[in-house]
């Protein structure tokens, strides 16, 4: 994986990461810190993935790295509704990512709450569906077992 990237924040305090995990209480995978800490907020040339979503067809998006800088409109801490039911989210999920066209790319933390290697999912911001219990929530979309195996799939 080589990352090309043509913007970002800068340098992460390493206090301001270890904060934000504390707030959400979610380990971030090591790849994502090491890679967070020296580009917060980072957008990148090769910043479309692949993937097979959920109505079988195959589908591409982009992604831009959500910043943990607060003054920043896309930031993480501001992302994280997306977790929350009363605005059709789901449960354990951390946006780390959105797209061009209002997608969140999210760690699931839905199989290991207390773990530090999640999932990667695609959380459709228009489209949901109605759940057991009569709520609706956005669809989630698998993209990669690990947060690693989601930086391999990146191109231009």
């Amino acid at each position: 994986m080589q990352l090309k990237i043509y913007r970002d924040n800068g340098i992460l305090p390493k206090e301001v990461f270890g904060t934000v995990e504390k707030k959400l209480n979610y380990l971030f995978p090591r790849l994502y810190k090491k890679i967070v800490i020296k580009h917060d907020g980072m957008r990148l040339y090769n910043n479309i993935f692949d993937f097979t979503n959920v109505y079988g067809e195959v589908d591409e998006r982009d992604v831009n790295f959500l910043s943990f800088d607060n003054s920043e409109v896309e930031n993480i801490l501001a992302e994280q509704y997306v977790s929350d039911p009363k605005y059709a989210g789901v449960p354990h999920l951390v946006a780390f990512a959105i797209c061009a066209n209002g997608d969140y790319v999210c760690l699931d933390y839905r199989d290991d709450p207390t773990g530090d290697n999640p999932k990667v999912v695609l959380m459709y911001h228009d489209d949901h569906i109605e759940n057991e219990d009569g709520t609706t929530s956005m669809v989630v979309n698998h993209v990669a077992d690990s947060f690693e195996e989601f930086m391999d799939m990146l191109h231009e």
